[in-house]
């Protein structure tokens, strides 16, 4: 009969241990021998503290993420800290609500489009400052005056949706 191991986190631990000590050890916890990755069809003991973290991150997206999400910086694999604009988008997608023609819960933004490359303008805001040195001072700029001043031929409908961003701003504030 095949022996069937329960695996802890503190025999996963003792399992890295023995590995960066160049023993022979049973791999079977991991997914083909890569040790950042849990292997599936295991059997795995939780304790009662790893249940309610368990459940904490199966109620906000936003947890699991800051905590568990790392992401490739120039510092490495890192985790890294979630701006307001992300944690929006992260609770808009997880948010769910029963589906009586499916009899199941389902997500409530079911058609949610996001195109959000790098550098689209996200940062022209007033939170978000440029510190500029002019007659040897130093003079804080937010950074969407900044782009503005530098866009002398606006069309009316660029002016139109400049104010409207401003008005935004000064209710999403207040």
């Amino acid at each position: 009969m095949a022996q069937t191991t329960i695996w802890t986190t503190q025999l996963v631990a003792q399992t890295l241990d023995k590995l960066r000590y160049g023993l022979d050890v049973d791999m079977g916890c991991f997914h083909e021998k890569d040790t950042e990755l849990k292997a599936g069809k295991i059997l795995f003991k939780l304790t009662s503290d790893e249940l309610e973290e368990f459940h904490k991150c199966s109620t906000d997206i936003v947890h699991f993420v800051t905590k568990y999400c790392r992401f490739m910086t120039d510092a490495g694999r890192t985790t890294v800290p979630l701006r307001k604009f992300q944690k929006q988008i992260l609770r808009e997608l997880a948010e769910e609500e029963y589906k009586p023609n499916l009899d199941d819960w389902g997500p409530v933004a079911r058609n949610y489009i996001l195109m959000a490359s790098r550098q689209t303008g996200k940062c022209l805001f007033n939170s978000n400052i440029e510190i500029q040195e002019k007659d040897f001072e130093k003079v804080k700029t937010p950074l969407n005056l900044l782009y503005y001043q530098h866009k002398a031929n606006l069309t009316f409908l660029e002016k139109l949706k400049f104010k409207l961003m401003l008005i935004y701003q000064k209710i999403d504030n207040w």
